[in-house]
């Protein structure tokens, strides 16, 4: 057997050190490690791993390059094991390139504790003036206390009825969720007590004792317009605490702030989330349906989750590592020895002394269910959005979203988009318009 060359021993050399930087996770590196060597392999294994350096950089051009070159250069049989996980990724590099998911969408941002903290701004003559307000006539006069006095009577009526009834004979089970299964009259007295326990007992903000909520000053006084209209981000619903629900404040929670335990360390990853998905999501065999549920569901769920909470871009650069097991597919797949998850960003409004909660985050979206997925949650999205005509919403002529620049639909909230999320934006979007042409008319003389 012949000696190996200089040649060889230096690409077979450089390939080795590329293989171990892919391990590292050095992928740069391994990229220059690996280019001049690639060519000199005649099985193509020096530019498979070149091309899997460049598949996690998101480079899925230049990986799909390579990894058609691997394919060519193997002597390797068709349906080799080789082979088969090359053109599986090749596929793969293909797609993620023509899908472009190495696009930030929305573009990366960090909150910043200015505007986090800044007060609610509404700008002149985003919102109508407000309605003149009647002079009361004399069957107002007249009629009104005894309406507000009847609404009295029935407040304490019902309110002793939802104590009494609702408390006694429907939250009573082990599992009162069940109301709706209940006498009509019965269940929603029992819901109405539910509503009032889990407001009491479970709706705790994670703001110091005494603050307000986005630590804004007291008294402030309520702009034009808020008192019968609603702002672009969520504010001014409550006039006493103007941030209350609004767009960049936080997360309340559930349970009393002095419970909060976060977890850290390996306490966070045990057990490992990464061999809980394993267990449970690993398909065998056929695809198992279920008849009663789609990807309508699936579709519905996340385009109303989006609209109450998103914790915003997650950190980058600060991730968790979660370790892979030997025998896990992705350690061979992408050489792989952990899998990493960016850490949520952190809440820049924290004070230094008074903080009740461990740990706080910001919400990016309103809190309301207001439909915020549809039209923005800060007043530049909702401007860019409307037509400025009858009060529609923006469409293209045959009833789809606009494309931005970079080919993003326009709409209210773009981030975790996919085709679902597009169906039922444009569905919601058309109906808005639909809506409005049913005002316009009836009431002519509205304008925008």
């Amino acid at each position: 057997m012949p000696e190996p060359t200089d040649t060889a021993t230096s690409w077979q050399a450089a390939r080795d050190r590329g293989a171990r930087l892919i391990d590292d996770g050095k992928y740069a590196e391994a990229v220059d490690a690996l280019r001049d060597a690639a060519p000199h392999d005649p099985l193509g294994d020096t530019e498979a791993l070149l091309a899997l350096a460049h598949f996690q950089q998101q480079e899925y051009e230049n990986a799909s390059e390579h990894y058609h070159l691997a394919l060519n250069l193997s002597p390797r049989d068709e349906g080799s094991p080789a082979r088969e996980q090359w053109r599986e990724m090749l596929d793969l590099a293909r797609l993620n390139a023509e899908a472009a998911v190495n696009v930030h969408v929305p573009p990366v941002r960090h909150h910043t504790r200015e505007e986090l903290l800044a007060a609610p701004v509404v700008p002149p003559g985003t919102l109508p003036s407000p309605p003149r307000p009647r002079v009361p006539g004399l069957r107002t006069r007249i009629f009104r206390p005894i309406g507000n006095g009847l609404g009295v009577v029935l407040s304490v009526v019902l309110n002793a009825l939802t104590h009494g009834v609702g408390r006694v004979f429907g939250y009573k089970d082990a599992v009162w969720t069940n109301w709706y299964r209940r006498h009509l009259f019965l269940g929603i007295l029992t819901l109405a007590y539910m509503r009032e326990r889990l407001n009491k007992h479970n709706l705790k903000s994670t703001y110091p004792p005494g603050a307000l909520i986005g630590f804004q000053d007291a008294g402030l006084v309520p702009p034009a317009g808020v008192t019968h209209f609603r702002t672009a981000d969520g504010s001014w619903n409550n006039f006493e605490n103007p941030k209350e629900g609004a767009a960049g404040t936080r997360f309340p929670r559930n349970v009393e702030n002095s419970a909060i335990r976060p977890e850290s360390g390996d306490n966070l990853i045990s057990p490992n989330p990464r061999e809980i998905s394993r267990r449970l999501l690993t398909r065998e065999g056929e695809m198992k349906q279920v008849p009663f549920l789609n990807l309508l569901a699936a579709s519905w769920i996340n385009f109303q989750n989006h609209d109450w909470i998103s914790h915003g871009e997650n950190l980058a650069r600060e991730i968790h590592e979660i370790p892979l097991a030997d025998d896990d597919p992705a350690r061979k797949k992408y050489r792989q020895r952990a899998m990493f998850v960016a850490k949520t960003q952190p809440d820049v409004t924290r004070m230094p002394s008074g903080e009740t909660a461990a740990i706080t985050f910001i919400n990016e979206v309103t809190h309301w269910w207001d439909g915020s997925q549809i039209y923005g949650s800060d007043q530049a999205t909702v401007d860019r959005l409307r037509s400025h005509e009858g009060g529609k919403l923006r469409l293209n002529p045959d009833g789809t979203l606009p494309l931005d620049e970079r080919g993003i639909e326009g709409t209210g909230f773009i981030r975790n988009w996919w085709v679902g999320l597009t169906m039922l934006h444009t569905l919601f979007a058309r109906e808005h318009n639909a809506i409005c042409d049913r005002l316009a008319a009836s009431h002519p003389e509205w304008d925008d």
